[in-house]
Order: C-alpha cells, then sequence, then structure tokens
C-alpha cells in the first residue's frame, strides 16, 4: 500500500471517528433535552396542580370562615335577645344597677357546673313545675316599654361582650328573688340590689 492510500484511510478512519463522535453528542444532547424537557414539563404540571389544589384549599377555608362567621353572629344575636329579655322582664323598671346584677347572675350560671352552658339555655331552663326566672312561666310576653328594653338590651350588649358586670357580684353569685317574697332558702346572702336579693350558690 502506498504512502498516499495508508494516509488516506488513516485520515478516513479519524473522520469517521469524528462524525460519529459528533453524531454521539447530538444523540446525546438530543436525549438530554428532551429529557429536561419532560422533567420541566412534569414539574410545570406538578406545580399547576399544587396551585390549583392551594387555591381550591384556600377557598374551601374561606367558606367554612365564613360559615362560622356566621354562626357566631347567630348565636350572639340569640343570646343578646335572651339576655336582654330576661333583664327587661325581669329588671326592667330598675336602676341600671339592678339590671346589671341580674345579668350577672344569668352569667354567671352560664359560666358554673350546674347549669346549662348558653344564655338562651339559662334563661329558659325549666323542669315540670317550676322556671328559672318566673316569667318565662307565664306565657306570651310583650314589652310595654321600649325605653326600659332598650336600656336592658344595651347593658346585655355590655355584659355579653365586655364582661361589663364584673365587679356587680362576685361569680359564685347564682340565686335570686324579690324582696317580697321569702322561699326560706338556706342559701348565704350576698347583697340587696334594687328589689331583688341574691344569694352565693
Amino acid at each position: 500500500m502506498t504512502s498516499f492510500n495508508k494516509k488516506f484511510f488513516k485520515f478516513l478512519s479519524i473522520f469517521t471517528v469524528l462524525i460519529y463522535g459528533v453524531y454521539g453528542i447530538n444523540s446525546y444532547a438530543e436525549n438530554a433535552i428532551e429529557r429536561d424537557a419532560r422533567e420541566y414539563s412534569l414539574s410545570v404540571t406538578e406545580a399547576i396542580q399544587d396551585i390549583k389544589e392551594d387555591v381550591q384549599e384556600t377557598k374551601q377555608k374561606n367558606k367554612q370562615r365564613k360559615i362560622q362567621t356566621q354562626n357566631i353572629h347567630l348565636a350572639n344575636t340569640r343570646e343578646l335577645k335572651c339576655l336582654a329579655d330576661n333583664i327587661y322582664y325581669e329588671a326592667g323598671n330598675q336602676s341600671s344597677k339592678g339590671k346589671l346584677a341580674v345579668a350577672a347572675v344569668t352569667i354567671n350560671r352560664v359560666n358554673s357546673p350546674k347549669f346549662p352552658k348558653s344564655v338562651c339555655s339559662v334563661v329558659y331552663q325549666r323542669t315540670s313545675r317550676v322556671c328559672q326566672f318566673s316569667w318565662v312561666c307565664e306565657g306570651n310576653k310583650r314589652v310595654r316599654s321600649a325605653q326600659q328594653y332598650a336600656e336592658s338590651k344595651r347593658i346585655a350588649e355590655k355584659v355579653l361582650f365586655s364582661g361589663a358586670n364584673q365587679g356587680i357580684l362576685s361569680r359564685n353569685v347564682l340565686f335570686y328573688h324579690a324582696d317580697y317574697v321569702n322561699p326560706r332558702w338556706k342559701l348565704n346572702r350576698a347583697a340587696k340590689i334594687g328589689t331583688h336579693i341574691f344569694y352565693y350558690g
């Protein structure tokens, strides 16, 4: 074989190796790009799915929060009316201190393990023979003085939402009766406010 042929075949071999090398690099690069593109596509899809789930979770939480807020508002509205009614029908014609004292006993009962856990349940608690508050057993009641009821409601709001009854009576004062009756309770007397005499429970 001539020197020229040897050089030619050597050049051809090197060229072939280079061609395959370049093809291999290109093929590897294409595979790498395709793989990265798939991974990126999956990452984007997962990210979008995560965003969708987060949005859905946020919507659900907002919905639950709205329902809870509505329930709290409704509960507070009912509790406020029950307390205002009790103040009005028990001490509507008395001073603000007399009204606050009735409210204090009502709230003290709510906080006591001896009584129900809501204002309305405490106010309307009754047995087959007796109501805890006499006006409840008297049937349908109606407001005769809008001014007295407005004051009773204002006091009920203060008591429910800011604890304004603190200091009127201690927390363990749970009973009272009008000063013109004598139920002969064997309880320790706490105070006389307005036309009511209050007792420790």
